[in-house]
């Protein structure tokens, strides 16, 4: 028999530091004061970018998000459980069970270190970039051809922007403006988009607002709906005005409370019609790219509470009401 292969030590997402210096043999070659390496492929690589598996940035991404969520559930609880007087032992309990999970959060190298992996799950390299789906929509719309003909750009906002870099290539008729709430980049305006002042002029509001990945980490089902009327908000009021939504499919084709038809009635009276849509039965993430239009009050009164549309053992909770 052969020699036994040796299993790889499972590591903290603390570990994938933006530091970690990642060379090749050939990368030793080049001077101290370089800050690139060589990737297998003979492409210059930035050595502030760790070569991390796709299956643990995204297994480690996918249990940290889990934390995220009974975090702000056992908070919830533990809130409504003290407003309402019961007993100290129930209020124990709870407080023992978020101990444990920020404890395991911790562990596991917190927020900063979840949005790194998330980082390098987005990056170009691993094709995580969602921007090129949106630049694809807005060229066969003939926006980008309007913009380029006129030598003007497209006012862009995008919400929860891990890497500042993601239009670039697109500078001569996309002038992007990133946001996250934890900003990992100086470019990044570090910004909690549900506190952003609304557009004092027509000039100051947004063609474009990319929300990529993001609605699903709001915590509340009614946060996620202020975020889609503020989102409605910032945009000008011009029949070339979008919305440009990722959301894990799950989120639409898994839940209680949602599919992927109700979600487009409770957009349509937010104020958005769809334009365009991209993914596949099965699949784990879905793009939409919505038009600003008016708001419908009719109807609305379905969407200010949960309402169950189909239901099931393995189905999920995601949801979204209007405030």
């Amino acid at each position: 028999m052969g020699p036994k292969s040796r299993r790889i030590k499972k590591l903290p997402i603390s570990s994938f530091t933006p530091d970690t210096n990642v060379h090749s043999s050939a990368a030793q070659s080049l001077p101290s004061s370089d800050s690139k390496s060589i990737s297998r492929h003979g492409r210059v690589r930035s050595a502030n970018r760790p070569v991390v598996s796709r299956k643990i940035t995204q297994s480690t991404i996918t249990h940290f998000h889990t934390l995220l969520k009974k975090q702000s559930s056992l908070k919830q609880s533990l809130a409504s459980t003290i407003e309402n007087q019961r007993n100290d032992e129930r209020v124990q309990a709870i407080q023992t069970e978020l101990d444990s999970v920020e404890r395991e959060m911790t562990a596991l190298g917190g927020l900063n270190a979840y949005q790194i992996a998330s980082t390098l799950g987005q990056s170009k390299e691993r094709g995580g970039d969602s921007s090129k789906v949106l630049v694809r929509w807005l060229d066969e719309l003939g926006i980008k051809q309007e913009m380029v003909a006129q030598s003007s750009k497209l006012r862009m906002l995008e919400i929860g922007a891990l890497m500042p870099d993601n239009y670039a290539s697109c500078s001569k008729w996309i002038d992007n403006h990133p946001i996250d709430l934890h900003s990992q980049h100086p470019d990044i305006l570090e910004q909690d988009f549900l506190q952003r002042p609304l557009p004092a002029r027509e000039q100051d509001a947004f063609d474009v607002v990319s929300c990529s990945l993001v609605l699903n980490f709001v915590s509340s089902p009614a946060d996620r709906g202020k975020m889609l009327s503020l989102i409605h908000k910032q945009l000008k009021d011009l029949p070339n005005s979008f919305l440009f939504l990722v959301l894990p499919l799950p989120c639409l084709a898994n839940s209680r409370y949602l599919s992927l038809s109700t979600f487009q009635d409770l957009m349509r009276i937010i104020g958005f019609t769809l334009e365009r849509e991209q993914w596949k039965p099965g699949g784990k993430v879905g793009y939409w790219l919505w038009r600003k239009s008016a708001g419908e009050l009719e109807g609305r009164d379905r969407w200010v509470r949960k309402t169950v549309v189909k239901d099931g053992p393995k189905m999920n909770n995601f949801a979204v009401v209007l405030p």
